[in-house]
């Protein structure tokens, strides 16, 4: 199995260890799966600590010997309970007056055994500051996604032959998950919101996108199978002369590339041509305000005045509030491209952009997965964004 460099691991504690400095935090406790991954290299049963003034240290609850083989973190230690932890903080001297933690998905029960074990400290909330170190990644995070998008290409380019008006939405799922795991992609897909539930993929023929779900998405629509997953994929057939959205999500190595297209078997209504049309624009509108350096805020508004000039105000993004997200190793990462997201985005930052737009008789729009360097997004997905007729 290839394991994460020691340089990216160190670099990666290096960049939390300044954090906790700016923010006077003594030291913090990494135990969510992704961030613990992410700062040791390791998804094994642990916690991580790293100090402000000394390396990390990785306590592993289970397995010892593959956390060992995995990470590149020099002490990686034992432990049962929570308390020893604590026990090991005494022993070595460490001052612990402010504690960070990751309050936004440290569930309640854990967060109290914190408080017992730790008696007379203040915890502090780092989840912003973690979420923002992993918003910018590194040259080889970037590899992984630029390879992620090849083989999606690979998987788009096969899935064309599969496409019957006869054959249902759920049975196109399942081939794809097929071509998914032909190309190595774990079909896992993590997130952070709490609840929140995503398929590896998604796959609405036309008035199922217009069927709306508990999912905060424009590709959140569709039947589904039953009530206990009541989105995506369900048993209405393709059908002909209707847009099919097939919204993926492709997991290379930890990974995720993010990417809508939309097929036809046929010829569609115009309103969904114009409404394609108007993506494309704004996709177009998104790689140019970019390299002019505006502001998130700026290119929002100058994207929403456009959609509101082209009538499609009602249904852009089918009421989901974003046009964008950042994408890693969770799906729903930094940063949030709206209206209310403050600042510019960075060279390293890698983004999932969406524009759609949704109709009671289907929905239209691309999605393409970006990254910025030297003040220019480039695409890792190569198939191409027109509607493809088949």
């Amino acid at each position: 199995m290839k394991k994460i460099p020691e340089s990216e691991i160190t670099a990666r504690c290096e960049n939390l260890r300044k954090c906790l400095i700016r923010n006077g935090i003594d030291f913090c406790l990494i135990l969510q799966n992704v961030g613990r991954y992410y700062f040791s290299g390791s998804m094994q049963d642990a916690v991580l600590l790293l100090h402000r003034d000394h390396g990390p240290v990785l306590f592993v609850k289970r397995t010892l010997e593959r956390a060992k083989s995995e990470s590149p973190v020099e002490r990686v230690l034992s432990y049962k309970k929570i308390s020893e932890i604590q026990e090991y903080v005494n022993d070595h001297k460490l001052k612990n007056g402010v504690i960070g933690i990751e309050m936004d998905v440290l569930p309640t029960k854990m967060y109290l055994g914190l408080l017992s074990a730790f008696r007379g400290a203040r915890f502090a909330d780092i989840s912003m500051d973690t979420r923002y170190i992993r918003a910018v990644k590194s040259g080889y995070e970037i590899s992984h996604i630029i390879e992620g998008g090849r083989r999606l290409d690979n998987v788009f380019v096969k899935l064309v032959d599969m496409l019957d008006p006869d054959m249902t939405e759920h049975e196109l799922y399942t081939r794809l998950n097929e071509l998914f795991v032909m190309e190595e992609s774990s079909l896992i897909i993590r997130t952070r919101r709490f609840n929140m539930e995503v398929p590896s993929s998604t796959i609405l023929s036309g008035a199922s996108a217009g069927r709306h779900s508990l999912m905060d998405s424009p590709s959140g629509g569709g039947d589904g199978i039953c009530t206990a997953y009541p989105f995506g994929a369900g048993y209405k057939k393709l059908g002909k002369n209707e847009p099919v959205l097939i919204d993926v999500a492709f997991n290379h190595e930890g990974y995720i590339v993010d990417c809508t297209r939309i097929f036809a078997i046929g010829g569609l209504d115009p309103v969904f041509i114009k409404a394609h049309r108007v993506s494309m624009e704004i996709h177009a509108i998104f790689r140019n305000k970019i390299k002019e350096q505006k502001t998130v805020r700026e290119i929002c508004g100058e994207i929403n005045s456009y959609v509101e000039k082209e009538g499609l105000s009602d249904e852009f993004m089918g009421g989901a509030n974003f046009i964008g997200h950042g994408v890693g190793l969770e799906l729903d990462e930094l940063p949030i491209i709206n209206s209310r997201f403050e600042g510019h985005l960075l060279e390293g930052m890698v983004i999932a952009f969406e524009p759609k737009f949704v109709f009671d008789r289907g929905s239209v729009g691309y999605e393409d997965t970006y990254y910025i360097e030297k003040q220019e997004l480039k695409t890792v997905n190569k198939t191409g964004g027109s509607i493809q007729y088949l």
